[in-house]
Parts: structure tokens; C-alpha cells; sequence
């Protein structure tokens, strides 16, 4: 049977009575992966609640703070059906964090990046050059980690790189690189970084898409078989998925570094954080959607 192909249309849904009971019912089904995930790690109910209150009162701020209403504590309360007294403790705790710096896992891909993309790091046909770590030459590895890994010290950032098997350092000194893409390995909590910036990436996706107060979203795709293959086929798929992937990425991480260089120039707020996210999925045929 052919496989079948969803294309969701820059369409918005009609509010109904029913809206809420089938958002309950879609989180659950959303939430069931990820609570495996935080009960793997050791991580109880009580804990994940407590998090998932600053998500409340942090949203509704936002959501507050974007159709130009006041951020009250009040307001809040009531639009996420807290007490006062807890949004209140909130807010207070979220005035004394400071905004965090940008992960490791964002600076060891930008390195990685950088050094496959930028003309200084990269010898004849685009290929990245074996580095010097000496800070006195400008083609250097102490170069291209001041350029991509923001403050992050250029030692502290190839021992990141040769620890997660990225780089090798040669007997003359020089760091060879070994990888374009940065995937945490399982254990590593990088990889529960790259988790949370992968789903949400999506779920801003989907939100864009399903806000009846937008004109219009941003392209969501799948393709997916029905009635099911041989489960002897997946690893077949994956390669194959893998394989046609990574070109597309690669053409497009050219474009989009082409076009990073082009807006250096402008404000914070005149730019956007865009991209392009694609994965794999398989479940047996008596999952419920």
C-alpha cells in the first residue's frame, strides 16, 4: 500500500466545546514518552510538578506581556489557575536567576561548524584543515574557538571535542577533526539538552500552526506507512533515511551559514532562529494515535 503523506495545511482550527478534553487527551498521549524519559533518570511526579509550574507562570507572563495586558500576579494566577502566594514564589525565583549561557551543546556544534564552513578553516575542496592549538597563529584551533564557542576556554573545548570522539589530537599537536554533526551520546546529559531543544523546536512549530490569532505557519511534513512494513525492513529505512537526510541538512546548513554571515551586522531583534528538524519514528501497529 502506498505510504501516506501528511501534509498540514496553514490552516486553523474552529474552537469547540470539546477543545479542552481533546487537548488533555493529546498531551497525554505526548506526555507518555517523555515521562518514561524523566522516570529512567529517577525523577518523581512532585518533582516534574514543581517544574512544570515555572512553565505555567513563565508562559502566561509571556502570553500576558504579548498581547499587551499587565503581567500582575493576580492576572497570572488567574489565567493558570494558581494561587497568588505560588506565582508569587515563582516569579520571585525566576528574578534572581540570571539567563543562562548558551549550552555546551550549541557551542560544540557551532565549533564543529565553523570549522567545516568558515574559508579560514577549511583547505582545498572545503575540507577542514588539521589545526595548530597555538593561540599565536591565526589558523588555530585557539582561533576557531574564540570565533565559534563564545567564552568558552579553546583547552576546555578540545578536550570537550576529543572526550565525545569529535576531534583527535595528533603526535604533532595539531587537532584533526573527525565529525560535521555533534550527536550526544545516550548517557551524556548533552544529549538530554539536545532532546529539549529538538522537542521544542517542534512544539513552537506546532503551536505557530495550530494559533487561530495567526495568519499563517510554518511547514509541518510527514510521511508514514498505514497498515505497517516488515520489521525486518526498519534498519533498511533508517539507513536509507539517514543517508538522504544528511544531504539535505548539509545543503542547508551551507545556506543558512551563508545567510548567518550576511545578518552579523544586525540587531538582535531583526533576526530569527531558524532551521530544520527531521527524525525518524516507529511504533507498533497497536499504539493507539
Amino acid at each position: 500500500m502506498t505510504a501516506a503523506l501528511a501534509i498540514v495545511e496553514n490552516t486553523r482550527p474552529l474552537m469547540s466545546s470539546g477543545i479542552k478534553t481533546t487537548l488533555l487527551n493529546a498531551f497525554r498521549k505526548l506526555m507518555k514518552p517523555l515521562v518514561r524519559i524523566l522516570l529512567r533518570h529517577g525523577v518523581s511526579f512532585g518533582e516534574f510538578a514543581e517544574s512544570l509550574k515555572y512553565v505555567y507562570v513563565t508562559a502566561a507572563s509571556d502570553d500576558l506581556l504579548a498581547s499587551g495586558g499587565r503581567q500582575s500576579i493576580s492576572r497570572i494566577a488567574i489565567v493558570t489557575g494558581m494561587t497568588r502566594k505560588e506565582v508569587g514564589r515563582i516569579l520571585d525565583v525566576l528574578a534572581r536567576d540570571e539567563d543562562p549561557s548558551i549550552s555546551k551543546m550549541n557551542r560544540v556544534a557551532r565549533v564543529l561548524a565553523g570549522w567545516h564552513q568558515d574559508s579560514q578553516f577549511t583547505g582545498p575542496y572545503g575540507l577542514p584543515l588539521e589545526l595548530p592549538f597555538d593561540s599565536k597563529v591565526d589558523v588555530s584551533f585557539t582561533e576557531l574557538a574564540r570565533r565559534y564557542s563564545g567564552d568558552m576556554p579553546a583547552r576546555a573545548m578540545l578536550e570537550e571535542l576529543k572526550r565525545i570522539q569529535a576531534v583527535d589530537e595528533l603526535p604533532t599537536g595539531e587537532a584533526r577533526v573527525l565529525t560535521r554533526s555533534y550527536i550526544p551520546p545516550h548517557a551524556d546529559t548533552a544529549s538530554i539538552e539536545f532532546m529539549a531543544s529538538a522537542l521544542r523546536d517542534l512544539a513552537e512549530t506546532l503551536d505557530l500552526n495550530l494559533d487561530p490569532n495567526k495568519s499563517s505557519g510554518l511547514l509541518e511534513r510527514r510521511v508514514w506507512t498505514p497498515t505497517g512494513i516488515d520489521k525486518e525492513l526498519l534498519p533498511v529505512f533508517d539507513d536509507l533515511v539517514t543517508k538522504k537526510a544528511q544531504d539535505l541538512l548539509e545543503y542547508l546548513d551551507n545556506w543558512l551559514s551563508a545567510r548567518e554571515a550576511e545578518a552579523m551586522h544586525l540587531e538582535p531583534e531583526k533576526k530569527v532562529r531558524a532551521g530544520l528538524g527531521l527524525y525518524l519514528f516507529a511504533r507498533d501497529l497497536e499504539e493507539s494515535d
